[in-house]
């Protein structure tokens, strides 16, 4: 139930907010264990893995998780991004429960070009030393082997640059608007103006069961754990 005098309300689960903040984790993890190379690089695995189980279940609870996990919550069309700039650059304040239509566009991208990293990862090679390949590696010729690779030292880059850019655009909402939703990724709840405009009823969110999401969690390891297998 909403208490409706409550001044703020629970917007986010556990799993979207456990999702979040171990990506933030295991992508640390996997940036500079492939810097540091040698022995370090079977914790780069496992935590390219581990990666690879976790977006594989986002994208599963995008779709039965709860409302605000759902995309059909927040990816919206050009006209609801055009209307949230407008609201965002002028004196307006913008209002949503889950991610907003820019915050939601940028939430499939940064899914998507972590997806294409990790599977890129799983036919990579050290062509220099040939001791360090991906699970899949062998399973494809060596010209396909050569172009993950390429892809995957690359595309790094690219994914750095959309992570620079998720956190700048999290602090000019706290610096221009003053909304904090860094801190609401981390609670679960944002304050009542942040979701609904003054004296209008808050928005009735549905939070699907944790059983269900450690349900998704499972199978999503399973299937990168017989992935994996599948190469060796």
């Amino acid at each position: 139930m909403i208490d409706k005098n409550a001044r703020s309300i629970r917007v986010w689960d556990l799993p979207v907010r456990l999702f979040h903040w171990t990506l933030v984790i295991l992508l640390t993890v996997s940036y500079f264990t492939a810097q540091a190379g040698g022995e370090w690089m079977k914790f780069h695995f496992w935590s390219g893995y581990a990666i690879l189980t976790l977006v594989l279940f986002r994208i599963a609870w995008g779709f039965v998780g709860s409302t605000t996990a759902r995309f059909t919550d927040f990816v919206k069309g050009p006209g609801a991004a055009i209307a949230h700039l407008r609201e965002l650059v002028g004196r307006g304040r913008p209002r949503e429960a889950g991610h907003n239509p820019l915050g939601g566009a940028m939430v499939v991208v940064l899914l998507l070009a972590v997806l294409a990293q990790a599977a890129a990862g799983l036919f990579s090679a050290d062509t220099d030393t040939g001791m360090v390949t991906g699970p899949l590696a062998l399973a494809i010729a060596d010209k396909w082997v050569d172009r993950a690779t390429a892809f995957h030292h690359y595309w790094i880059n690219v994914l750095l640059a959309l992570v620079a850019l998720h956190v700048l655009a999290a602090v000019v909402y706290l610096v221009w608007k003053r909304q904090n939703l860094i801190g609401a990724m981390v609670s679960g709840r944002k304050p009542l103006d942040d979701v609904v405009p003054p004296g209008q009823p808050a928005p009735r969110l549905v939070f699907a069961p944790g059983r269900l999401a450690l349900s998704l969690l499972l199978a999503s390891a399973a299937i990168v754990y017989f992935v994996v297998r599948a190469g060796g």
